[in-house]
């Protein structure tokens, strides 16, 4: 056995216990585990075994960075102690999404983060996985966690001997292990990695049939922008489509189908009560035609959409709106009025749903040439914005990820910048400036 700088006694223990001493390296390609071995596992068993091999993992992780020879190449990681994390009910902007199938409610993790990577560690009772997803999406947590980011796997095998780790089908050593989170690491700093591994008590001459000892592939780090930006276009429209299917399921298929047992019941409708029925259906239908493609966009601009946004809202919630608008706009692409109409449609959703607000004031100013700035505040509950990154991304995000990434995509024909200000107690504030040149 290597020499390792980390103390691996308590990591072989729990990856090799006393009832598994007598099972064989390789298992079969699937490994049989008959249904009454997996009925008589107890869970709160199973997350111990799992939450004690990620607490060695991590501890192992951490020793690994704070004794690298170089200094400075870890210095901007962030290493995020194991935790329970709560998986979100309905989390915003992905609620529409198709749920994965049988998603835990919790995830035991802990994580490694710099400005652009993160290395992501999540348990279950039965699993252990390992991703590499950009920094900025972790926002999604669970749901940028997809097939194509996971970077290894250890399962959590029930023989007739007791519980085994193994990895491809094969129960995992302790070298194999170390080795494999080093090698994880170097995915987030993939040019200073140029050996392939740069611990030398992990060193050692590799077998070409051990996947797991092959040199890893190199982070191509336009490639895997390109992969997130398509992943979010993806989303962003099931996400619609799936908003559409929603609001048109509770109100105007609801309506119809009010409409027709009131039909098909035994007193006759009148005319006019038919008529009044379906005015009020095709109200709602043109709020939801409105809401997705608002036509006062194109045909009346920026300033005539945000005040009958405002209208449906206060006519939606009872909270009181106003609009303040102290200039007047510039014709901007449409494309571009688009995605401020969308910022400011998502900060008062927002407002809506999470502020308890009595009363929201959207502003429109021009406080020096060419500089506009849309500014929606409201007098609700508020938030720590310090807590956006961490327990709030976690929990789903608020819409906010999409915010930015509509800014960013104004960002690309006029500088802009996207702000939020709020402090528990005192209110919510969403600053979009635009400089239009």
């Amino acid at each position: 056995m290597v020499n390792f700088p980390f103390d691996a006694r308590k990591l072989a223990k729990l990856l090799f216990p006393s009832k598994t001493v007598e099972v064989k390296r390789t298992f079969p390609s699937e490994p049989k585990v008959t249904p009454a071995i997996l009925a008589e596992d107890d869970e709160n068993q199973l997350s111990r075994i799992c939450e004690e091999l990620m607490d060695s993992l991590f501890d192992a992780l951490r020793h690994r960075v704070e004794n690298e020879k170089d200094k400075e190449r870890f210095k901007d990681l962030e290493l995020i102690a194991p935790k329970h994390v709560k998986e979100p009910d309905s989390p915003p902007q992905i609620k529409g999404l198709v749920q994965k199938k049988n998603m835990p409610k919790s995830f035991y993790r802990f994580r490694a983060r710099n400005n652009e990577l993160c290395l992501s560690v999540r348990g279950t009772p039965r699993a252990i996985e390992i991703f590499v997803i950009p920094s900025q999406d972790t926002v999604f947590l669970s749901y940028s966690e997809f097939d194509t980011r996971l970077k290894a796997r250890l399962d959590l095998v029930s023989t007739k001997h007791g519980h085994t780790w193994c990895r491809n089908n094969e129960r995992i050593r302790v070298e194999e292990i170390l080795l494999l989170l080093d090698r994880s690491l170097s995915f987030l700093y993939p040019e200073d990695d140029r050996d392939g591994t740069s611990d030398p008590a992990l060193h050692r001459h590799p077998s070409a049939k051990d996947p797991i000892f092959q040199r890893p592939r190199k982070v191509d780090p336009h490639k895997l922008e390109m992969q997130n930006l398509a992943w979010k276009l993806v989303h962003q429209q099931e996400e619609t489509k799936r908003r559409v299917a929603r609001d048109l399921h509770d109100t105007v298929i609801a309506d119809l189908l009010m409409l027709k047992r009131y039909m098909s019941g035994d007193r006759a409708l009148t005319n006019e009560e038919v008529l009044e029925t379906l005015d009020e259906i095709v109200e709602k239908l043109r709020d939801v035609c409105n809401d997705y493609a608002p036509r006062n966009l194109q045909d009346w601009g920026l300033k005539v959409s945000i005040e009958g946004l405002l209208e449906r809202v206060e006519e939606r919630s009872g909270i009181s709106c106003q609009l303040d608008v102290e200039t007047e706009l510039p014709r901007l692409p449409e494309m571009i009025q688009l995605h401020i109409f969308r910022i400011v449609q998502e900060a008062l959703n927002n407002a809506e749903k999470y502020s308890s607000a009595s009363q929201i004031t959207v502003k429109i100013e021009e406080p020096a040439d060419h500089v506009y700035v849309f500014t929606v505040n409201d007098n609700g509950a508020g938030y720590d914005v310090s807590l956006l990154d961490e327990e709030r991304t976690e929990a789903g995000g608020m819409g906010m990820t999409s915010m930015r990434q509509r800014a960013e995509i104004i960002r690309s024909l006029y500088l802009t910048q996207l702000s939020f200000a709020s402090k528990p107690g005192e209110g919510a504030e969403v600053r979009l400036e635009v400089t239009v040149k």
